[in-house]
């Protein structure tokens, strides 16, 4: 649970540093600087037209970092998630691996003319 916590407080930080960032260069509201930050951030772009060179150069280099810091925290949302679902698979390789190996066991018994 601690890790879910630290992911969302993460992306909060960096969520709410874009729209500071775009309240101080580009003079949007809250709601509108919160607005392309998130979409900055997930990769969608902003909504709002940039009007400061300032503000599209801070786009840019929040997009690179925004992208890959999002991109981060999903993995180690989905991590725990994933890893269970492969070991269910791993479970199932491994019930039919034995039931496979039984029958092979018995043919190699059989066919060195050994009886079981």
């Amino acid at each position: 649970m601690s890790i879910v916590l630290t992911a969302v407080f993460v992306d909060g930080v960096a969520l709410a540093l874009g729209a500071i960032g775009y309240r101080a260069l580009d003079g949007l509201d809250w709601l509108d600087a919160s607005l392309n930050a998130a979409l900055v951030m997930t990769g969608n772009g902003p909504v709002h037209a940039l009007r400061t060179p300032g503000s599209k150069l801070f786009t840019v280099v929040y997009a690179l970092l925004g992208v890959i810091l999002f991109a981060a925290v999903i993995g180690v949302l989905l991590t725990p998630v994933l890893h269970r679902m492969l070991h269910g698979f791993e479970f199932h390789h491994r019930e039919k691996a034995e039931q496979t190996s039984v029958g092979a066991d018995d043919h190699h018994w059989k066919s060195a003319g050994g009886t079981k």
